[in-house]
């Protein structure tokens, strides 16, 4: 096993109180033979706070794992105390980390926190410390940041966390659209140096930063309990309104669940609204609380309005199309028979909450005869995800392909309509005016 490098503390610590509550003091001595750094208030309100901070150069440091540690005294800590280091690039914060998911309260002694950092390549200087909220008091010893170099990697016998991001790794390298964005040479083994030493969150903060920097404004990751407490919630059933004798609207809201049952609910309620409204005549699909999900049971739900065309394909980064979509051809419930409202005018409404698998639907409609699209842009997550279990029960999805319309348009960006109408009013008044106009022009039966 490798030592630890400790970092000489040659920079005088300092005190960041915004509100002047607090003081900093040498305290006792501690079994280092140094004195602890006391960090006290009497009078600070619960959302007041202080932190100390020592600087270090971090040169040759760059890509590399820092951990700083620290042992607590605490005494009658109202609200919390702990550790934190951010990464700075001249006066710019481009990291920062801190133990505010396992703080220390209340009253105890000998209380040892660790975080760890991932040190940005263009980093300058690292600055850590003593955090605390609220009234109370710490001494801290052994406040200290260390650099340890990366042990011998052995696959075999790795931590489920390294297993989890050495998948990760993988799946963004192989399959993101932006993965040349990203060197791999100088940006990996870091990442796996930090999974083997760092906390959960550290790892997932980590992952997150790596798929920012694919700059495609899509991709994410999902910790095991978020992805629990996700797959956990109630979906959101289509909604019909009846706006004129007939002109009908039906919103699509999102769909992030995977239960068999749920989907097939999805997909009856929206067949149930067109079957029990045949005397409509011109449709508003309002697709403006659809944030994303799973885009499959949404084409479902519309296929009356889509019918059995090619609505769209998927583009890896390699140029190749997928098949294309068709509403009901897959996790479909194929023994429902719906009406074909094909021929039917269809006014869309999107805007900025439109997103992900919404976009999806939204220009599987694109190109579509006797459609129009009212309201203002999309979100602009205009790329199909590929979806991974990760190893330890998370979910990673990384943007893997472009989106293309029936024409073969490709989009990149936010949807755009055809007629701007910022107030949600103003776009559902003129989607009905252009449908009455249609109707009036073109009567259909």
């Amino acid at each position: 096993m490798q030592p630890a490098l400790c970092f000489a503390d040659s920079v005088q610590r300092s005190l960041f109180d915004p509100q002047h509550q607090f003081t900093l003091a040498a305290g006792t001595t501690c079994s280092d033979g140094k004195s602890s750094v006391t960090l006290q208030s009497a009078t600070a309100a619960p959302n007041q706070y202080a932190a100390t901070r020592s600087m270090l150069s971090a040169d040759h440091l760059q890509n590399k794992v820092v951990q700083v540690h620290a042992v607590f005294n605490a005494q009658n800590v109202s609200v919390g105390a702990g550790l934190w280091a951010g990464a700075y690039d001249g006066p710019k914060q481009i990291a920062l980390t801190n133990t505010e998911n396992n703080p220390v309260r209340g009253t105890g002694a000998n209380l040892s926190r660790t975080l760890t950092l991932l040190v940005p390549s263009h980093t300058t200087r690292l600055v850590y410390g003593v955090m605390m909220k609220g009234p109370g008091t710490v001494a801290v010893c052994g406040l200290d940041a260390y650099f340890s170099p990366p042990a011998t990697p052995d696959k075999a016998a790795e931590p489920l966390a390294m297993q989890t991001m050495r998948f990760a790794l993988d799946a963004v390298r192989t399959y993101a659209l932006h993965a040349p964005l990203i060197d791999w040479e100088t940006r990996t083994q870091p990442l796996l140096d930090l999974a083997a030493k760092g906390s959960v969150d550290d790892v997932y903060a980590a992952m997150r930063r790596l798929l920012a920097d694919l700059q495609d404004g899509h991709s994410f990751v999902m910790p095991p309990v978020t992805r629990r407490r996700m797959a956990d919630r109630t979906p959101l059933m289509p909604s019909f309104q009846k706006i004129s004798s007939d002109i009908g609207l039906i919103s699509i809201p999102s769909f992030t669940a995977h239960a068999p049952e749920a989907l097939t609910a999805f997909i009856q309620t929206a067949e149930q609204h067109f079957a029990q409204a045949p005397e409509i005549r011109g449709w508003i699909v309002d697709l403006r609380g659809d944030s994303g999900g799973n885009m499959w049971p949404m084409l479902q739900a519309l296929k009356p309005l889509l019918g059995p065309n090619d609505l769209g394909f998927f583009e890896n980064r390699a140029g190749k199309r997928s098949s294309p979509w068709r509403a009901g051809t897959q996790n479909a419930a194929e023994h429902m028979t719906t009406p074909d409202l094909s021929h039917l005018p269809v006014a869309v409404l999107i805007g900025p909450h439109t997103a992900s698998a919404g976009e999806a639907v939204a220009i599987a409609l694109k190109g579509r005869p006797a459609t129009r699209f009212f309201g203002t842009p999309t979100h602009g997550q205009t790329t199909g995800n590929k979806s991974f279990r990760l190893p330890d029960g998370g979910l990673l999805a990384v943007a893997a392909f472009f989106e293309l319309d029936r024409t073969g348009r490709r989009y990149e960006g936010p949807i755009e309509p055809d007629e701007v109408q910022v107030a949600p009013d103003m776009a559902q008044n003129a989607a009905k005016a252009w449908l009455e106009q249609s109707l009036n022009q073109h009567p259909v039966r």
